[in-house]
């Protein structure tokens, strides 16, 4: 899933971020498939997902809830959604591979960490796509810190204004990071953009004990 592979930041703020989609192939097995995804889609809820949303419905931060995300699934159906724990996408993983549905499910995070993963579980990945950086005129990108939130929404539906002005106000104490990180959270509409990690990196810039507040 190429539009989740280039999150930006350190490798410790990308630590606990994960990326999964489950999709059935077009053409190939997508019809009948909708009642799989709603299973998946079932697991992931009781997971708790950092994140969850389709392109039909929105994101949970938009006020949609699981069942309208699986009375809403595609032609072609698909689960996006992000977790914050590697244990919870671990799980995610396994009962999903136990379940044996036939079709196809995609982790990104930290290569190491990922492929680490699925030694544990016994699975070979069919394929490895990685992010090579940003090619071009690097010098009409806005700042590493605002693309830090914008790339984790792969589709390019959260502007570089929205979260400076959600940093100005975190500074300001006018926003807590949770509540930043969530108005951030909203125009992504697939469920990619991880809230949490968000939360974590507005933290940075609220006033001094207000670092943590919901």
């Amino acid at each position: 899933m190429t539009h989740s592979l280039h999150r930006r930041g350190s490798p410790e703020s990308l630590r606990d971020d994960y990326v999964l989609l489950a999709t059935a192939a077009a053409g190939v097995n997508h019809e009948g498939s909708k009642d799989k995804l709603r299973r998946v889609l079932e697991i992931v809820y009781e997971e708790e997902p950092a994140n969850v949303g389709s392109y039909e419905t929105g994101t949970i931060y938009a006020g949609v809830s699981m069942e309208d995300i699986k009375a809403s699934l595609a032609e072609v159906p698909r689960v996006r959604c992000c977790f914050s724990s590697r244990e919870k996408m671990k799980r995610v993983l396994q009962r999903v591979k136990e379940m044996d549905l036939g079709i196809s499910i995609t982790v990104s995070g930290l290569i190491d960490e990922v492929l680490e993963m699925a030694r544990e579980l016994g699975i070979k990945p069919h394929s490895i796509n990685l992010s090579l950086d940003i090619w071009g005129k690097k010098e009409e990108l806005p700042s590493e810190e605002v693309l830090e939130f914008v790339t984790m929404c792969g589709h390019g539906l959260i502007s570089k204004d929205l979260v400076e002005k959600c940093i100005a106000d975190v500074r300001s104490g006018k926003r807590t990071p949770r509540q930043a990180a969530e108005l951030i959270a909203r125009p992504c509409v697939c469920g990619i953009f991880n809230p949490d990690r968000a939360e974590n990196l507005l933290a940075r810039y609220a006033p001094p004990g207000q670092e943590g507040e919901q």
